[in-house]
Protein backbone atom coordinates (compact mmCIF):
# COMPACT_ATOMS: atom_id res chain seq x y z
CA UNK A 1 0.00 0.00 0.00
CA UNK A 2 1.66 3.32 -1.15
CA UNK A 3 2.19 5.97 1.63
CA UNK A 4 1.82 9.26 1.60
CA UNK A 5 2.88 11.88 3.93
CA UNK A 6 0.60 14.91 4.74
CA UNK A 7 2.56 18.25 5.20
CA UNK A 8 1.00 21.19 6.26
CA UNK A 9 1.51 24.71 6.79
CA UNK A 10 1.21 25.34 11.15
CA UNK A 11 0.00 28.75 10.49
CA UNK A 12 -2.56 28.28 8.57
CA UNK A 13 -5.68 28.44 10.99
CA UNK A 14 -8.51 25.88 9.56
CA UNK A 15 -11.11 28.15 9.48
CA UNK A 16 -8.92 30.16 6.08
CA UNK A 17 -8.36 26.61 4.66
CA UNK A 18 -11.88 25.56 4.74
CA UNK A 19 -12.99 29.08 3.26
CA UNK A 20 -10.43 28.20 0.45
CA UNK A 21 -11.48 24.87 -0.01
CA UNK A 22 -15.22 26.02 -0.32
CA UNK A 23 -14.49 28.23 -3.34
CA UNK A 24 -13.02 25.19 -5.14
CA UNK A 25 -16.83 25.38 -6.66
CA UNK A 26 -16.81 27.99 -8.57
CA UNK A 27 -13.98 27.08 -10.69
CA UNK A 28 -14.71 26.65 -14.61
CA UNK A 29 -12.49 24.52 -16.31
CA UNK A 30 -11.04 25.94 -19.71
CA UNK A 31 -8.50 24.60 -22.16
CA UNK A 32 -5.99 27.00 -21.01
CA UNK A 33 -3.86 26.90 -17.58
CA UNK A 34 -6.06 27.01 -14.50
CA UNK A 35 -4.86 29.33 -11.43
CA UNK A 36 -6.16 27.43 -8.67
CA UNK A 37 -6.32 28.37 -4.97
CA UNK A 38 -3.31 27.31 -2.70
CA UNK A 39 -3.51 24.78 -0.09
CA UNK A 40 -0.99 23.60 2.34
CA UNK A 41 0.43 20.60 -0.08
CA UNK A 42 0.58 16.87 0.49
CA UNK A 43 3.88 14.96 -1.61
CA UNK A 44 3.87 11.66 -2.97
CA UNK A 45 7.94 12.11 -3.79
CA UNK A 46 9.22 11.01 -0.63
CA UNK A 47 8.27 8.31 1.99
CA UNK A 48 7.83 8.49 5.81
CA UNK A 49 11.63 7.87 5.88
CA UNK A 50 12.27 10.80 2.99
CA UNK A 51 13.44 8.17 0.49
CA UNK A 52 12.62 9.47 -2.78
CA UNK A 53 9.53 7.44 -4.56
CA UNK A 54 8.38 7.88 -7.74
CA UNK A 55 5.91 10.43 -8.76
CA UNK A 56 2.71 9.07 -10.32
CA UNK A 57 1.95 9.72 -14.04
CA UNK A 58 -0.50 8.97 -16.41
CA UNK A 59 0.80 8.60 -20.18
CA UNK A 60 -1.17 7.78 -23.21
CA UNK A 61 0.03 4.73 -26.01
CA UNK A 62 2.30 5.36 -28.58
CA UNK A 63 1.42 3.94 -31.57
CA UNK A 64 0.80 6.13 -34.34
CA UNK A 65 -1.32 5.90 -37.87
CA UNK A 66 0.34 7.42 -41.09
CA UNK A 67 0.12 10.97 -41.19
CA UNK A 68 -1.51 11.48 -45.03
CA UNK A 69 0.34 12.37 -47.79
CA UNK A 70 0.70 16.39 -48.87
CA UNK A 71 2.44 18.25 -51.40
CA UNK A 72 4.10 20.72 -48.85
CA UNK A 73 7.84 21.54 -48.97
CA UNK A 74 7.48 21.16 -45.24
CA UNK A 75 4.43 20.18 -42.88
CA UNK A 76 4.09 19.91 -38.91
CA UNK A 77 1.05 18.82 -36.66
CA UNK A 78 1.33 19.98 -32.98
CA UNK A 79 -1.43 19.50 -30.10
CA UNK A 80 -2.52 22.68 -28.92
CA UNK A 81 -0.32 22.10 -25.98
CA UNK A 82 3.02 21.92 -27.68
CA UNK A 83 3.01 18.16 -28.61
CA UNK A 84 4.93 17.54 -32.10
CA UNK A 85 2.87 14.81 -33.67
CA UNK A 86 4.17 14.82 -37.31
CA UNK A 87 6.52 16.65 -39.34
CA UNK A 88 7.82 16.90 -43.01
CA UNK A 89 11.08 18.89 -43.37
CA UNK A 90 9.89 20.48 -40.11
CA UNK A 91 12.87 22.47 -39.90
CA UNK A 92 13.69 23.39 -42.89
CA UNK A 93 14.22 26.99 -43.32
CA UNK A 94 11.95 29.15 -45.53
CA UNK A 95 10.25 32.02 -46.64
CA UNK A 96 6.52 31.92 -44.77
CA UNK A 97 5.05 34.84 -46.42
CA UNK A 98 1.86 36.39 -44.69
CA UNK A 99 2.32 34.15 -41.63
CA UNK A 100 4.76 35.74 -40.22
CA UNK A 101 1.94 38.59 -39.18
CA UNK A 102 1.51 35.67 -36.91
CA UNK A 103 4.19 37.35 -34.57
CA UNK A 104 3.31 40.91 -35.48
CA UNK A 105 -0.28 40.70 -34.47
CA UNK A 106 0.58 38.87 -31.38
CA UNK A 107 3.07 41.82 -30.58
CA UNK A 108 0.73 44.25 -31.29
CA UNK A 109 -1.80 42.74 -29.08
CA UNK A 110 0.91 42.16 -26.13
CA UNK A 111 3.00 45.74 -26.41
CA UNK A 112 -0.16 47.40 -26.98
CA UNK A 113 -1.95 45.91 -24.01
CA UNK A 114 -3.93 49.01 -22.17
CA UNK A 115 -3.79 51.17 -25.42
CA UNK A 116 -5.49 48.83 -28.04
CA UNK A 117 -8.36 51.59 -28.29
CA UNK A 118 -5.98 54.47 -28.62
CA UNK A 119 -6.15 56.84 -31.93
CA UNK A 120 -2.65 57.72 -33.60
CA UNK A 121 -2.02 59.30 -36.98
CA UNK A 122 0.04 56.96 -39.58
CA UNK A 123 2.72 58.14 -41.78
CA UNK A 124 3.99 56.98 -45.02
CA UNK A 125 4.95 54.01 -43.69
CA UNK A 126 1.90 52.12 -45.01
CA UNK A 127 2.37 53.06 -48.31
CA UNK A 128 3.62 49.15 -49.58
CA UNK A 129 3.27 46.63 -51.77
CA UNK A 130 0.85 43.60 -51.46
CA UNK A 131 -2.17 43.02 -49.34
CA UNK A 132 -3.54 45.92 -48.09
CA UNK A 133 -6.34 47.27 -45.18
CA UNK A 134 -6.37 50.07 -46.79
CA UNK A 135 -4.93 52.76 -44.82
CA UNK A 136 -3.72 56.26 -45.82
CA UNK A 137 -1.12 58.06 -44.88
CA UNK A 138 -2.28 60.72 -42.24
CA UNK A 139 -5.08 57.82 -41.74
CA UNK A 140 -6.50 57.94 -37.63
CA UNK A 141 -6.33 54.35 -36.44
CA UNK A 142 -6.01 52.17 -33.73
CA UNK A 143 -3.56 49.34 -32.24
CA UNK A 144 -7.09 46.62 -32.46
CA UNK A 145 -8.00 47.82 -35.72
CA UNK A 146 -4.39 46.85 -37.21
CA UNK A 147 -4.35 43.66 -35.56
CA UNK A 148 -7.38 42.76 -37.35
CA UNK A 149 -6.19 43.81 -40.80
CA UNK A 150 -3.22 41.70 -39.92
CA UNK A 151 -5.23 38.64 -39.48
CA UNK A 152 -8.35 38.70 -41.17
CA UNK A 153 -7.47 40.67 -44.30
CA UNK A 154 -3.46 40.32 -44.30
CA UNK A 155 -2.82 43.94 -44.64
CA UNK A 156 0.59 44.61 -44.98
CA UNK A 157 -0.49 48.30 -44.46
CA UNK A 158 -1.52 47.61 -40.85
CA UNK A 159 1.72 45.62 -40.14
CA UNK A 160 3.67 48.13 -41.37
CA UNK A 161 1.77 50.86 -39.28
CA UNK A 162 1.99 48.87 -35.38
CA UNK A 163 5.28 48.10 -36.70
CA UNK A 164 6.85 51.74 -36.55
CA UNK A 165 3.91 52.27 -33.93
CA UNK A 166 5.79 50.04 -31.51
CA UNK A 167 8.86 49.48 -32.40
CA UNK A 168 9.61 53.04 -34.14
CA UNK A 169 10.82 51.36 -37.49
CA UNK A 170 10.95 48.10 -39.15
CA UNK A 171 14.17 47.95 -37.76
CA UNK A 172 13.51 47.98 -34.35
CA UNK A 173 9.89 46.33 -35.01
CA UNK A 174 12.24 43.33 -36.31
CA UNK A 175 14.56 43.45 -33.50
CA UNK A 176 11.31 43.02 -31.16
CA UNK A 177 9.80 40.05 -32.89
CA UNK A 178 13.38 38.14 -33.22
CA UNK A 179 13.50 39.04 -29.32
CA UNK A 180 10.26 37.03 -28.77
CA UNK A 181 11.42 34.29 -31.42
CA UNK A 182 14.33 33.89 -29.20
CA UNK A 183 11.92 33.83 -25.83
CA UNK A 184 9.13 30.73 -27.49
CA UNK A 185 12.12 28.98 -28.33
CA UNK A 186 11.85 29.28 -32.54
CA UNK A 187 15.27 28.14 -33.56
CA UNK A 188 15.05 28.32 -36.84
CA UNK A 189 13.07 31.70 -37.25
CA UNK A 190 14.60 35.35 -38.67
CA UNK A 191 12.80 38.07 -39.37
CA UNK A 192 13.49 41.16 -41.60
CA UNK A 193 10.20 42.72 -42.63
CA UNK A 194 6.62 43.10 -40.09
CA UNK A 195 4.14 41.78 -43.05
CA UNK A 196 6.25 38.66 -44.70
CA UNK A 197 7.40 40.12 -47.83
CA UNK A 198 9.91 38.62 -49.27
CA UNK A 199 13.32 40.26 -47.79
CA UNK A 200 17.02 38.75 -47.61
CA UNK A 201 17.42 35.99 -44.64
CA UNK A 202 13.87 36.01 -43.42
CA UNK A 203 11.64 33.06 -42.71
CA UNK A 204 11.16 30.46 -40.76
CA UNK A 205 9.84 26.43 -40.64
CA UNK A 206 6.67 24.72 -40.00
CA UNK A 207 7.73 23.39 -36.28
CA UNK A 208 8.80 27.16 -35.37
CA UNK A 209 5.02 28.33 -36.97
CA UNK A 210 3.02 25.39 -35.08
CA UNK A 211 4.88 26.65 -31.92
CA UNK A 212 4.32 29.91 -32.27
CA UNK A 213 0.48 29.47 -33.36
CA UNK A 214 0.79 27.66 -29.87
CA UNK A 215 1.96 30.18 -27.70
CA UNK A 216 -0.60 33.22 -29.81
CA UNK A 217 -3.36 30.93 -29.12
CA UNK A 218 -3.10 31.62 -25.32
CA UNK A 219 -3.54 35.15 -26.11
CA UNK A 220 -7.53 36.22 -26.03
CA UNK A 221 -7.78 38.75 -27.86
CA UNK A 222 -5.42 36.66 -30.96
CA UNK A 223 -7.66 33.83 -30.70
CA UNK A 224 -10.41 35.92 -30.75
CA UNK A 225 -9.77 37.82 -34.31
CA UNK A 226 -8.08 34.95 -35.69
CA UNK A 227 -11.14 32.80 -35.51
CA UNK A 228 -13.36 35.72 -37.13
CA UNK A 229 -14.50 35.09 -40.86
CA UNK A 230 -15.57 38.87 -40.95
CA UNK A 231 -15.27 42.11 -39.23
CA UNK A 232 -16.31 46.11 -39.07
CA UNK A 233 -14.66 49.06 -37.22
CA UNK A 234 -14.94 52.73 -37.95
CA UNK A 235 -12.17 54.67 -36.94
CA UNK A 236 -11.85 58.02 -37.42
CA UNK A 237 -14.87 58.56 -39.77
CA UNK A 238 -13.24 56.01 -41.86
CA UNK A 239 -15.14 52.51 -42.19
CA UNK A 240 -12.76 49.58 -42.64
CA UNK A 241 -14.42 46.32 -43.59
CA UNK A 242 -12.61 43.14 -43.24
CA UNK A 243 -12.99 39.35 -44.72
CA UNK A 244 -10.52 36.56 -43.60
CA UNK A 245 -8.44 34.65 -46.18
CA UNK A 246 -8.95 31.63 -44.02
CA UNK A 247 -11.30 29.28 -46.13
CA UNK A 248 -11.41 26.67 -44.02
CA UNK A 249 -12.93 28.75 -41.13
CA UNK A 250 -16.34 27.97 -42.97
CA UNK A 251 -15.36 24.62 -44.40
CA UNK A 252 -13.68 22.78 -41.68
CA UNK A 253 -15.68 21.56 -38.50
CA UNK A 254 -14.25 23.80 -35.36
CA UNK A 255 -11.52 25.84 -36.95
CA UNK A 256 -10.40 28.27 -35.29
CA UNK A 257 -7.82 30.00 -37.32
CA UNK A 258 -4.89 30.77 -37.93
CA UNK A 259 -3.06 32.37 -40.54
CA UNK A 260 -2.86 32.18 -44.51
CA UNK A 261 0.47 33.43 -46.51
CA UNK A 262 1.47 33.73 -50.36
CA UNK A 263 4.40 35.51 -51.80
CA UNK A 264 6.25 33.95 -55.55
CA UNK A 265 8.57 32.75 -54.03
CA UNK A 266 6.84 31.46 -50.59
CA UNK A 267 4.12 29.75 -52.73
CA UNK A 268 0.82 29.15 -50.49
CA UNK A 269 1.52 28.72 -46.98
CA UNK A 270 -1.52 27.83 -44.11
CA UNK A 271 -0.94 27.94 -40.48
CA UNK A 272 -4.51 26.13 -39.54
CA UNK A 273 -5.50 25.04 -36.06
CA UNK A 274 -9.41 23.80 -34.75
CA UNK A 275 -10.60 22.43 -31.30
CA UNK A 276 -12.73 20.06 -30.99
CA UNK A 277 -14.16 18.66 -27.50
CA UNK A 278 -12.17 20.73 -25.41
CA UNK A 279 -8.68 19.80 -27.57
CA UNK A 280 -6.58 21.93 -30.34
CA UNK A 281 -4.46 20.53 -33.24
CA UNK A 282 -2.68 22.86 -34.91
CA UNK A 283 -1.25 22.08 -38.40
CA UNK A 284 1.30 24.12 -40.97
CA UNK A 285 1.85 23.76 -44.50
CA UNK A 286 4.81 25.77 -46.51
CA UNK A 287 4.94 26.02 -49.91
CA UNK A 288 1.92 23.94 -50.49
CA UNK A 289 -0.14 24.21 -53.74
CA UNK A 290 -3.04 22.27 -52.11
CA UNK A 291 -2.86 23.60 -49.09
CA UNK A 292 -6.23 23.87 -47.88
CA UNK A 293 -6.89 20.10 -48.75
CA UNK A 294 -3.74 19.18 -47.04
CA UNK A 295 -4.25 20.96 -43.94
CA UNK A 296 -7.80 19.47 -43.52
CA UNK A 297 -6.56 16.17 -43.75
CA UNK A 298 -3.61 16.74 -41.06
CA UNK A 299 -6.32 17.93 -38.75
CA UNK A 300 -8.41 15.38 -39.15
CA UNK A 301 -5.06 13.08 -39.02
CA UNK A 302 -4.50 14.59 -35.67
CA UNK A 303 -7.89 14.44 -34.12
CA UNK A 304 -7.32 10.83 -34.96
CA UNK A 305 -3.77 10.50 -32.85
CA UNK A 306 -5.61 11.78 -29.33
CA UNK A 307 -6.26 8.92 -26.92
CA UNK A 308 -9.63 9.28 -24.48
CA UNK A 309 -7.89 9.30 -21.24
CA UNK A 310 -9.89 8.77 -17.62
CA UNK A 311 -7.63 10.25 -15.08
CA UNK A 312 -8.27 8.74 -11.69
CA UNK A 313 -6.58 9.78 -8.49
CA UNK A 314 -4.51 7.36 -6.92
CA UNK A 315 -5.88 7.59 -2.85
CA UNK A 316 -4.47 4.64 -2.00
CA UNK A 317 -3.55 4.71 2.07
CA UNK A 318 -4.16 8.77 1.66
CA UNK A 319 -6.60 9.57 4.53
CA UNK A 320 -7.62 12.90 6.08
CA UNK A 321 -7.06 13.42 10.04
CA UNK A 322 -11.13 14.58 11.97
CA UNK A 323 -9.95 16.99 14.54
CA UNK A 324 -11.42 16.06 18.11
CA UNK A 325 -14.45 17.42 19.53
CA UNK A 326 -15.94 18.47 23.08
CA UNK A 327 -18.85 17.54 24.16
CA UNK A 328 -20.63 20.74 25.74
CA UNK A 329 -22.54 18.85 28.17
CA UNK A 330 -19.87 16.15 29.41
CA UNK A 331 -16.94 18.22 28.46
CA UNK A 332 -15.33 14.77 27.28
CA UNK A 333 -12.92 15.13 24.19
CA UNK A 334 -14.11 12.13 21.24
CA UNK A 335 -11.01 10.47 20.19
CA UNK A 336 -9.44 11.58 17.01
CA UNK A 337 -9.62 9.94 13.76
CA UNK A 338 -9.04 10.18 10.25
CA UNK A 339 -11.52 9.61 7.09
CA UNK A 340 -10.63 8.30 3.24
CA UNK A 341 -11.62 10.52 0.70
CA UNK A 342 -12.69 9.94 -2.75
CA UNK A 343 -12.23 11.81 -6.45
CA UNK A 344 -15.77 14.04 -6.88
CA UNK A 345 -15.97 14.30 -10.38
CA UNK A 346 -14.91 11.45 -13.66
CA UNK A 347 -11.94 13.57 -15.54
CA UNK A 348 -11.32 12.37 -18.65
CA UNK A 349 -9.03 14.07 -21.60
CA UNK A 350 -7.60 13.49 -24.80
CA UNK A 351 -4.00 12.43 -24.80
CA UNK A 352 -0.97 12.41 -27.68
CA UNK A 353 0.86 9.39 -28.47
CA UNK A 354 3.44 9.00 -25.42
CA UNK A 355 2.38 11.91 -23.94
CA UNK A 356 2.71 12.07 -19.94
CA UNK A 357 0.54 13.84 -17.09
CA UNK A 358 2.11 14.50 -13.70
CA UNK A 359 -0.61 13.80 -10.70
CA UNK A 360 -0.70 16.82 -8.29
CA UNK A 361 -2.61 16.66 -5.22
CA UNK A 362 -3.48 19.47 -2.49
CA UNK A 363 -5.04 18.34 0.83
CA UNK A 364 -6.40 19.93 4.07
CA UNK A 365 -4.31 19.49 6.85
CA UNK A 366 -7.58 18.27 9.06
CA UNK A 367 -11.15 18.15 9.16
CA UNK A 368 -13.66 18.98 11.93
CA UNK A 369 -15.28 16.57 13.89
CA UNK A 370 -18.67 16.61 11.84
CA UNK A 371 -17.48 16.21 8.41
CA UNK A 372 -19.75 14.16 6.78
CA UNK A 373 -19.53 12.40 3.28
CA UNK A 374 -19.11 15.19 0.07
CA UNK A 375 -17.32 17.43 2.13
CA UNK A 376 -14.21 18.77 0.04
CA UNK A 377 -11.18 17.90 1.74
CA UNK A 378 -8.91 18.82 -1.28
CA UNK A 379 -8.05 19.21 -4.95
CA UNK A 380 -6.43 16.76 -7.64
CA UNK A 381 -4.81 18.07 -10.83
CA UNK A 382 -3.00 16.58 -13.70
CA UNK A 383 -0.28 19.22 -15.23
CA UNK A 384 1.16 18.34 -18.68
CA UNK A 385 5.35 19.02 -19.38
CA UNK A 386 4.95 22.77 -19.62
CA UNK A 387 3.07 23.02 -16.26
CA UNK A 388 0.15 23.69 -18.20
CA UNK A 389 -3.18 21.89 -16.26
CA UNK A 390 -4.77 19.45 -18.34
CA UNK A 391 -7.79 18.07 -15.69
CA UNK A 392 -8.50 18.59 -12.06
CA UNK A 393 -11.22 17.25 -9.32
CA UNK A 394 -12.25 18.19 -6.05
CA UNK A 395 -11.41 15.40 -3.48
CA UNK A 396 -14.14 14.67 -0.85
CA UNK A 397 -14.75 12.72 2.22
CA UNK A 398 -15.82 9.31 1.03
Amino acid sequence: MKRVRIACAAALCAAVIWGLVSAWGEIRWKNTPVFLPSLPSFSTSADENGQNVPVRTVSAPVAVSPAPSVSASAACVMTGSGILLYELGGTSFLPIASTTKIMTALLTLELGKGQLDKEFTVGDEVKVEGSALGIKPGATVTLRLLAWGMLLSSGNDAASAAAVRLGGSFEGFAELMNQKARELGLENTVYVTPSGLDADGQGSCAKDLATLACAALQNEDFRAICSQTNGHMEIGGVPYWMTNHNRLLKEYDGCIGVKTGFTDSAGRCLVSAAERGGETIIAVVLHDPNDWADSAALLDWGFAQLTKTALEADLTGVRIPVRAAIDPETGEESTPGSVSIRQRTPVTVSLAPGEVLREEMELVCSLPADASPGDAAGMVKWVDGDGMVRGWSILEVE
